[in-house]
């Protein structure tokens, strides 16, 4: 049988289900205008980081310097400060991967429905403030002089401890308050997932005298796994990155040096101030994003070949 025998079916088939799911690309054709517009259109802007923009030259108009502005960057010396620094916010929030899978594991396991909803909504509520109200109740509890922690250790004779103002908590209460703000919300994907799993394994174990926790090791996290090494995945393009709002609240003079990243240095150098360095923070921003798609590759190969679908 000839290739073209092999193939012509199949360009057959192709074009026939274009043609009979018309109106469903039809209707996601906004969707699809939206995402070109305002996520692919915009990348040409990453031409700036191999130029010496000038807003008035543009950027086809301004002088190429090729890798100049990497270069720069490499040998600054806050770069290894500003890596560091966003690799142990990172890391520490990396370790919190596992709440939100707990925290659906255990929603799952609640049997009375209002009390239920009730836990849900508590968890669910800190998605829906911004960084500056938590910020402000981080400020209310921690606060030297106002906060309700020291408070109550003066009532037991304790002197007051400056919590926001400690270069060694000062990670931990950021890593805190993104567990927080996040868990809630992280937890829904994994709740979706374990309804989707079949009640008949349950049923089957149970009467195998299987117990609640032997039921979530061998059944709800198995089924479960897929979804899990998805989430990893994603969590994996964002750790050389933090929130850029949440380092910049917690920032004051005391801390500086331990929330210096490089979301604080693009703004410093290519925003506050006047500053018009936009060719250097692009080269910044565009090192980021390299990095975070390398390790989503590096993520989903080697969760492919450990077997699992992965996103690719």
């Amino acid at each position: 049988m000839s290739k073209n025998a092999v193939y012509k079916p199949a360009k057959k088939q192709l074009s026939k289900r274009l043609y009979e799911y018309r109106w469903v690309y039809f209707l996601g054709l906004p969707g699809l205008i939206l995402l070109f517009t305002f996520h692919y259109l915009p990348m040409r802007g990453l031409l700036m980081a191999f130029e010496d923009y000038n807003p008035h030259m543009g950027i086809l108009g301004s002088p190429w310097v090729g890798f100049k502005h990497f270069a720069t960057l490499f040998q600054d010396a806050k770069f290894y400060n500003m890596l560091r620094n966003t690799l142990v916010i990172s890391g520490l929030n990396l370790l919190t991967f596992p709440a939100p899978i707990i925290l659906a594991l255990i929603l799952n396991e609640v049997r009375n429905s209002k009390f239920k909803k009730f836990i849900q909504t508590s968890v669910y509520l800190p998605h829906f403030l911004s960084w500056a109200i938590v910020v402000s109740l981080t400020f209310f509890l921690l606060s030297t002089e106002q906060g309700v922690v020291n408070k109550i250790a003066a009532s037991f004779g304790k002197e007051p401890t400056a919590y926001l103002f400690s270069t060694t908590a000062i990670y931990q209460i950021i890593v805190i308050q993104s567990l927080w703000k996040g868990i809630g919300w992280g937890s829904i994907v994994y709740l979706a997932a374990i309804a989707g799993v079949d009640q008949s394994l349950y049923e089957a174990a149970k009467m195998d005298g299987a117990s609640r926790l032997q039921c979530i090791m061998k059944i709800t996290l198995p089924s479960i796994m897929p979804t899990v090494v998805v989430m990893l995945i994603l969590k994996m393009g964002s750790i050389i990155s933090v929130d850029f709002e949440q380092v910049f609240l917690m920032n004051n003079a005391m801390v500086k040096k331990q929330l210096e990243v490089f979301e604080i240095y693009i703004y410093n150098n290519g925003i506050a101030g006047g500053s018009t360095q936009y060719s250097y923070t692009t080269a910044i921003g565009m090192f980021k994003s390299v990095v975070n798609t390398s390790l989503v590759l590096l993520t989903n190969w080697i969760t492919s070949r450990k077997g699992y679908e992965g996103i690719m």
